[in-house]
């Protein structure tokens, strides 16, 4: 038997108002909103039938017609070890690379020295050849320079600088000057991150999350402006970084409502016809949890599953074990892998924006990105994001959303947890975790003890 064999008028057509009926009898008298109508944590409403959307434009990534690039974190402190696992990376799927320093937001308690002398010629000698993107995070304008120098000729693929002017207190004048003369070299890739992932890992919501990766691109076309540096010069010298979880559809969404930011933006701007922004997303720190660390992988499978399908040009995964130490071999391996299986034997990367056109999808999308454009507009009423978060107003509205999040229960986590860990090999202790933006990480289990 094959679907050609069924036929299409075996089921009558049904309307909403019929299917209303079929629930109002399933539901046996109670409430519909109650039961069957879901929120998001924007008080976003999720129905639980959605009618189909015509005529959507996908929103895919840059160059649909070729995979996201998987990237692995070197971020070891033991600059030996790290060079050693940056062969093996490379040797077995990784087409990136995310270099993370110990002074990064999103080390979570590992990184590497950016000061250390030869570092940057060791790191081009491994790449040398490697048709690879290298993304820097954490780097400060020189630390930058002196790795593209030590490239000369031969830079990666794609490098993207990760500069944010937000990170450099009061050299944010002095940093917006060298992101304009980083800018002007024409290097393949990007200068410049808007990013929002902080606020995710410390507990804030999608729309907070999108909200202020918005205001971080707004400021950074008024500070490089004052420089001399044009809207679509900013915009072109862009990345988007966020953060993504197990919440299949609301990362989903969130990826696709960063796109619809960028576009709205960019008109707000005058830009003439933008180039799509670069999409790096990470896999969500707050979510890891320490009982039971092996369900990280499953949690990890589903963020990768929902960025690369959401349409993110970039990936990078955290190890199953990163709240325990710096993870091992095989931890790295799982995390690598969980992207390369994904691409070569799930061929996710075959598809271009299959949520396009589903309702459901659609409408979070649509939600989301109005959700986070008001957040957006009461930071720039407020004075832009620097004020905002030298005024503690940011840290202030993430922390209300985090003690809801530590409020609600997660079975298997904060309900009927495991009593005990199970043993976990890492290859040395985590230092403090380094806050961005004034806010500090949380982890899927905080609240019960772990």
């Amino acid at each position: 038997m094959n679907i050609d064999s069924l036929d299409p008028n075996i089921f009558a057509g049904a309307d909403r108002k019929t299917w209303l009926k079929l629930v109002e009898r399933a539901l046996k008298g109670k409430d519909f909103q109650e039961t069957l109508v879901s929120q998001t944590d924007d008080g976003i409403a999720i129905e639980p039938l959605y009618e189909r959307r015509r005529d959507c434009a996908p929103l895919s990534r840059g160059r649909a017609d070729l995979p996201w690039t998987v990237t692995q974190r070197l971020d070891d402190p033991d600059m030996d070890r790290a060079l050693q696992q940056l062969d093996d990376d490379l040797a077995n799927g990784a087409s990136g690379i995310c270099l993370v320093s110990k002074t990064s937001a999103s080390g979570f308690g590992t990184g590497i020295d950016t000061e250390r002398p030869a570092l940057a010629d060791r790191l081009a000698t491994v790449m040398s050849g490697k048709n690879v993107s290298l993304r820097l995070d954490g780097f400060t304008p020189d630390t930058a320079k002196t790795l593209i120098a030590a490239f000369g000729e031969n830079p990666p693929a794609a490098l993207h600088l990760g500069l944010d002017a937000f990170s450099m207190g009061d050299k944010q004048a002095e940093t917006a000057r060298d992101i304009r003369r980083l800018s002007e070299q024409k290097l393949p890739g990007t200068t410049v991150n808007a990013d929002g992932r902080s606020v995710h890992n410390a507990g804030g919501t999608e729309a907070q999350e999108l909200a202020v990766m918005a205001a971080s691109l707004a400021g950074h076309l008024r500070s490089l402006d004052e420089v001399g540096l044009s809207p679509e010069a900013v915009l072109a010298a862009t990345s988007l970084c966020l953060s993504a979880d197990q919440n299949q559809f609301t990362t989903m969404a969130k990826v696709r409502a960063a796109r619809l930011i960028f576009s709205r933006i960019a008109e707000a701007c005058g830009a003439s016809d933008p180039q799509p922004a670069p999409i790096f997303m990470e896999t969500s720190y707050r979510m890891l949890t320490t009982l039971d660390p092996e369900t990280n992988i499953l949690r990890n499978t589903i963020a990768v599953f929902a960025a690369g399908t959401g349409g993110a040009d970039e990936i990078a995964v955290l190890p199953h074990s990163l709240t325990h130490g710096i993870p091992d071999p095989l931890a790295r391996r799982l995390a690598r892998n969980t992207q390369t299986i994904l691409i070569a034997e799930s061929h996710l990367d075959h598809v271009a924006d299959p949520a396009a056109g589903a309702g459901g999808i659609e409408a979070l999308t649509d939600a989301l990105a109005e959700k986070a454009w008001e957040i957006f507009t009461g930071i720039e009423r407020d004075g832009g994001l620097a004020n905002v978060i030298a005024s503690g107003r940011l840290a202030a509205m993430v922390a209300e959303a985090r003690a809801s999040r530590i409020a609600k229960p997660i079975v298997g986590t904060t309900l009927f947890a495991m009593k005990a860990e199970r043993p976990v090999a890492v290859l040395g202790p985590l230092v403090q975790l380094v806050g961005g933006m004034g806010l500090v990480p949380m982890r899927l289990d905080e609240g019960v003890g772990a």
